[in-house]
């Protein structure tokens, strides 16, 4: 469960770091492209284009989209979600039994790991000091939730790490898979540059991971550089280098990447741009399933949209094929379940309303008072204003009064504290802290209380669904799992507050000449890069 206001500093953070998008410098200081030795057809140096800084590459601190790509290619922790799949696989440890009560992991770490510093290999030290270290930094470290009910650590062998649970944690695992989820660090080296800050200074700038590249570079306001860590235990990348820079303008990195500046773009184009590049031959568009979902919220306070049968005609009045299809292509699929896709089996928490624009038009009519409509959408995502558009038509023809205005997404966190600025409608696109059920519907479906930072911005209370959430969340069998978030699902749709829309996916842009992508849902603008291929021209 997560600590006080976790994930609204998770999202506020995000927030702070779009707003960097109108000031932020950009440079010229990523390396050329090198030639690689042999025939292949793309460099062993990619240059890639941020939108704005992330916030800081510390594991225990970043809680970010942008800068998935730094911290999931420096640091490792002990699983992973497989390619392209929910199914959660070993990374730093080789294996692991849960006890039958689900309060106790016991893990068997991977021999031969050594530390970016020098330092290894790694043992069940560095993994308990790791985890010690997230908690012991509290409410700094927003993805700190992850280890809020453990009480204990065990290290009896170098190669074996024990963690006690206080209650069971369906999501304890995914939580350790997530992107935000603990990794290991040398626990010898966050002792030796502990400084007065728990490391915070140092890993800033420098690194204490495992990974396949480690941190030789980061220039807030301009670029980052990733090098391939010789010692790797998962063998030497052909990719040698990542450069990092921050170019807020879209546009700007189109440009570079048409003059060979940029080897790849990873969010930020329109489907006909995305469309443009798939047509030409020096280019490759890879599209990956992720846990990325645009999203209706509707508010129950206050408004026409107080009214239950109103909501519900609501529900069938979005035309969500016209929206997957003009705004999206084959960027998204249109959603019929309320969860991100692969969280849960399609039979559950099914959202799939047959459109029928005549049923809210019939609601409208008995209307007596207002008819207006205020209908915002978060400005972080150009196609979130696309989306409101064609809602806003829908209204109309059913006969509302809707308007439609853009929302910077450091206001939308404030809704909750400010209700009478609400919209009626809400209309964003957002993403879980990883593949479980809970960390999509507590973030941004459990009833606020003030205290407990869900992303439920317009104060929607459905206190059934909450309670099927708890108990999801300690249940110790996937049967059970399943069951009570397929209910909290249901009980969700049917309150009408949430209109899942589209299930989007995360598409990259890239020069023709790399295979072998290894992507994972969870981890949005960002692939292994560690895994990637140099083709051959030969």
């Amino acid at each position: 469960m997560k600590k006080e206001s976790d994930v609204r500093i998770r999202f506020a953070v995000l927030g702070v770091c779009l707003a960097l998008v109108t000031v932020a410098c950009s440079s010229s200081s990523k390396g050329a492209p090198k030639a690689p030795a042999g025939p292949v057809t793309a460099p062993d140096v990619v240059n890639i284009g941020y939108v704005a800084d992330m916030q800081v590459p510390d594991p225990d601190i970043f809680y970010e989209i942008e800068g998935n790509s730094v911290v999931t290619n420096i640091y490792e922790g002990l699983v992973r979600y497989g390619n392209n799949t929910t199914a959660i696989t070993p990374a730093l440890a080789t294996s692991w039994t849960i006890s039958a009560d689900g309060m106790t992991y016991t893990f068997t770490l991977r021999s031969g790991v050594m530390f970016h510093d020098g330092n290894g290999p790694m043992t069940s030290a560095d993994v308990k000091a790791s985890f010690m270290r997230r908690t012991a930094l509290g409410a700094v470290s927003a993805p700190g939730y992850m280890l809020a009910k453990v009480t204990s650590y065990d290290t009896p062998s170098p190669d074996t790490f024990v963690v006690h649970l206080s209650q069971p944690v369906s999501a304890f695992l995914d939580y350790l898979a997530a992107p935000y989820g603990p990794k290991v660090e040398d626990a010898a080296g966050l002792t030796a540059h502990a400084g007065t800050d728990m490391d915070q200074t140092y890993l800033k700038t420098h690194d204490l991971g495992t990974g396949a590249y480690t941190m030789t570079a980061f220039v807030l306001g301009s670029h980052y550089t990733l090098t391939a860590f010789p010692q790797y235990w998962g063998g030497d990348p052909q990719v040698k280098e990542l450069n990092i820079e921050i170019l807020p303008d879209v546009s700007t990195q189109e440009e570079e990447l048409q003059s060979g500046q940029l080897q790849m773009i990873l969010h930020g184009l329109t489907k006909q741009e995305v469309a443009s590049y798939a047509s030409n031959p020096k280019f490759q568009v890879q599209r990956f399933p992720a846990n990325f979902k645009t999203l209706l919220m509707v508010n129950e306070n206050k408004g026409i949209f107080k009214d239950q049968a109103l909501r519900t005609a609501l529900r069938s009045a979005i035309n969500r094929a016209e929206i997957a299809s003009d705004v999206y292509g084959d960027d998204a699929t249109v959603s019929n379940q309320f969860y991100p896709a692969g969280e849960l089996p399609t039979n559950l928490a099914v959202d799939d309303p047959t459109y029928d624009p005549s049923l809210l038009a019939k609601a409208v009519a008995g209307l007596t008072g207002s008819k207006n409509v205020d209908l915002a959408y978060s400005t972080d995502d150009a196609r979130n204003q696309q989306d409101a558009e064609i809602i806003q038509t829908e209204l109309q023809s059913a006969g509302l009064n809707a308007t439609v205005r853009g929302i910077p997404l450091a206001e939308v966190f404030n809704l909750p504290t400010e209700p009478s600025q609400a919209p009626d409608l809400l209309l964003t696109t957002v993403n879980p802290d990883a593949s479980h059920p809970d960390t999509w519907a507590r973030i941004f479906a459990h009833t606020y209380d003030g205290t407990n930072g869900t992303l439920n911005w317009l104060l929607c209370s459905v206190p059934a669904a909450d309670q099927q959430m708890d108990e999801g969340l300690a249940s110790t069998t996937e049967a059970e799992v399943q069951m009570h978030y397929g209910e909290a699902g249901d009980l969700l749709v049917a309150s009408g507050c949430f209109d899942s829309i589209a299930d989007v996916k995360d598409v990259f842009v890239a020069d023709a000449g790399y295979s072998n992508w290894v992507h994972r849902p969870p981890t949005l603008y960002s692939f292994d890069l560690g895994a990637l291929k140099l083709s051959s021209s030969s």
